[in-house]
This record gives structure tokens, sequence and C-alpha cells, in this order.
């Protein structure tokens, strides 16, 4: 019998449900992660703010960048509650 011609004794699998889903919906687990990622954010933007040799202008994009995970944290807190969204 030839190598190729092999036949296949693995039964189908069933296919991810998970698969195709959007990362951006997570849900309510999503939330705490954002809640960190802000906090590690502004701590990073305090550390070039005072110290005198590193960048303002660096501190200041981390504060944007906590905002705005901080605008979508309560986004998708508020979508939770409304029963627009799952968790």
């Amino acid at each position: 019998m030839d190598p190729h011609e092999t036949p296949s004794d693995q039964q189908p699998q069933r296919p991810d449900p998970e698969h195709g889903k959007s990362p951006t919906r997570m849900g309510f687990f999503m939330v705490p992660v954002e809640f960190v990622g802000a906090v590690l954010l502004i701590g990073m933007g305090m550390r070039f703010i005072t110290v005198s040799n590193q960048p303002d202008a660096v501190g200041y994009v981390l504060f944007a960048l906590a905002l705005v995970l901080v605008i979508d944290a309560i986004r998708r807190l508020r979508r939770i509650t409304t029963g627009k969204d799952k968790y």
C-alpha cells in the first residue's frame, strides 16, 4: 500500500464554537483587565513625568491611553447592564 493512500482513522472534529468571534466581545472578563492596564499605564506615566531626564510627552500619551481603557471599560459595563452585550 502506498504511504500516501493510507485511510484516515480520525473522526471529523466538531468546529470550535468560539471560532470567528471578535476578540472585542470578551464581555465582563475584559473589564478588570482594562482597569489593571489603566493602573499600569498611569504608573508608567507618573514615572515618565516625575523623572527629570525622561520626556513628559510619553507620560501624557500613557495617561491618554489609560483614559481610553477606562472609557472602554465603562462602555462595556453599561452595555452589559443594559443587556445589549452578554457576558
